[in-house]
C-alpha cells in the first residue's frame, strides 16, 4: 500500500466521516450479494456513490473515477478521461480496454498482509509453496516472494496450467515445504482439483491456506481472504487516491482480512488451533 493513502486508512480507523466521492461512480456486473456487498464497502470509505446494475450506466459526464464490480462491467466502454478502478476480476490477466489510467483490485489481500496472517497461524514457517495458474499472478507472486523474504519465510512459485500440471509438481513439495497457497483461480476452486490439494497436504503434513475462507470447511488448514466488502473498501481507497491526484497504480490489494480455521486439521497437522475470526471444528 502506498504512502499517499496512510491519511486515508487513519481517517477510516478512527471513525472518521467517510470521505466524499468526488466524482467517483460505480457500476456492478449483477445485482447478486457479492456485487452489493462490494459496493457497500466502497460506499463506507467515498460515502454516497452513484450506481448502476448492467445493462444501466450511471451519468457518466464529469466522473473522475469509475469503479467497476465483475468482468462484465470492468469492460464497458467509459470516457477516457475518467481513471478505471476494477474491481472483482476472477481473471487477473482479463484484457481491459479502457484508453485512460487503469488500477485492478486484486483478489487476494496485499502480499504483505497475506504472509503475515499466514506466518501468525502458523509460527514456525520456513517454507511456503504456492501455485501461479497459468501465469496470470506473476506480478502479485513478485511482490508475494518479497514479502516473504522479508518475514523470513522461503517461498518456492510452481507454475501450473491444468490439473496434470499439478500431479507432476505436488510430490515434489513433500518434506520441502511446511505450507502451501494458492491463488482464488478456477483451476483450484472447482470441487474435484480442491479435493487432490487436501487430501495431498493432509497426506503430507503440510498446512493448506485457501484463498476462500469458507474452504476451511471444505479440508483446508485456514482460510485466508478479504470479504466482498473488504475489497470493495480497498476499491474506494484506490479511487480515493485518484482524486488526491496520487494514481495507485496497476495493482491494488485490500490491507484487511478475514480469517477461519480448521480445528481438526491443525490437530491432525500438530498445530494450536490458529486464533481467527471464526473456527470449524
Amino acid at each position: 500500500m502506498k504512502k499517499g493513502c496512510v491519511w486515508i486508512l487513519a481517517a477510516v480507523l478512527l471513525g472518521a466521516a467517510p470521505l466524499r466521492s468526488g466524482g467517483v461512480v460505480a457500476v456492478l456486473s449483477a445485482d447478486s450479494g457479492p456485487y452489493q456487498e462490494a459496493l457497500e464497502g466502497l460506499k463506507g470509505v467515498l460515502g454516497t456513490v452513484p450506481s448502476a446494475v448492467l445493462p444501466q450506466l450511471p451519468p457518466l459526464d464529469g466522473a473522475r473515477v469509475v469503479v467497476t464490480f465483475g468482468s462484465d462491467a470492468a469492460l464497458k466502454k467509459y470516457p477516457d478521461s475518467a481513471a478505471l478502478v476494477a474491481a472483482l476480476l476472477p481473471d487477473p490477466s482479463l484484457e481491459l480496454t479502457h484508453a485512460g489510467s487503469v488500477t485492478r483490485v486484486g483478489l487476494p489481500p496485499a502480499p504483505a498482509v497475506l504472509v503475515a496472517k499466514i506466518k501468525a497461524m502458523d509460527p514456525k514457517l520456513a517454507a511456503l509453496a504456492v501455485f501461479n495458474p497459468s501465469g496470470g499472478y506473476t506480478t502479485y507472486m513478485a511482490e508475494l516472494k518479497a514479502a516473504a523474504a522479508a518475514a523470513g519465510v522461503g517461498l518456492q512459485v510452481k507454475n501450473a496450467a491444468s490439473v496434470s500440471d499439478l500431479g507432476k509438481q505436488l510430490p515434489g513439495l513433500k518434506g520441502a515445504v511446511q505450507a502451501l497457497w494458492v491463488p482464488p483461480d478456477p483451476l483450484f476452486m472447482n470441487r474435484a482439483t480442491f479435493g487432490v490439494l487436501t487430501a495431498f497436504c493432509q497426506g503430507g503434513g503440510i498446512a493448506f491456506f485457501a484463498p476462500v475462507v469458507g474452504l476451511a470447511k471444505a479440508g483446508a488448514f485456514a482460510g485466508v481472504a478479504p470479504s466482498f466488502k473488504q475489497v470493495g473498501r480497498a476499491a474506494g481507497l484506490a479511487a480515493a487516491e485518484y482524486n488526491a491526484g496520487s494514481p495507485p497504480g496497476d495493482w491494488f490489494y485490500s490491507d484487511k482480512v478475514e480469517t477461519m480455521a480448521n480445528a481438526t486439521v491443525a490437530a491432525a497437522l500438530g498445530l494450536a488451533t490458529p486464533k481467527a475470526d471464526s473456527t470449524t471444528p
